[in-house]
């Protein structure tokens, strides 16, 4: 009797301890997040995180005013603490035609692999809730820094409804 009571004990906390980090119910399900940042010459650009219910991820950077876009397709795990990316494609665009394609492991450096992520509610509206996300690199990662593309430090991301 001990023993059937510990074990159904058991599974029930373990079923609880689980359901803690519901992905359905997270911000990141099916969800779109936007970054800006400025170059050295205080140009506007953007980084646009499409994360897929299917664990597909899709990264686009472009300047503001521009139509030509670089962008990285992939797949990401998540888990209650980091977020990991393995970006495979890597393609750009001009005026929204592909004119390039470029190996994605050498130009993806910055955004592949792991990243702690803190995720927080900035504010409510009545017909949804605003997030930021931040990208942090673990310690000694590359350049032991998060860094985009352009070299400059990551900004902070905002969930995009």
């Amino acid at each position: 009797m001990k023993k059937n009571c510990l074990f159904i004990l058991i599974i029930l906390i373990s079923l609880s301890v689980t359901g803690c980090f519901n992905y359905k119910n997270s911000p990141f399900y099916d969800s779109e997040w936007v970054m800006q940042n400025y170059d050295n010459t205080m140009q506007l650009y953007y980084h646009h995180l499409i994360l897929k219910p299917d664990h597909t991820a899709m990264l686009r950077v472009s300047y503001a005013d521009s139509t030509n876009i670089i962008v990285w397709n992939g797949t990401y795990k998540i888990d209650s603490k980091k977020i990991k990316f393995n970006f495979t494609e890597c393609v750009r665009y001009e005026d929204g035609k592909p004119v390039g394609t470029y190996d994605a492991q050498k130009l993806i450096k910055y955004y592949t692999g792991e990243f702690y992520y803190s995720v927080a509610e900035l504010g409510e509206t009545e017909d949804s809730k605003t997030y930021h996300l931040e990208l942090i690199r673990p310690r000694n990662y590359f350049y032991g820094e998060a860094k985009d593309i352009f070299g400059n430090r990551f900004e902070e991301f905002v969930k995009f409804n």
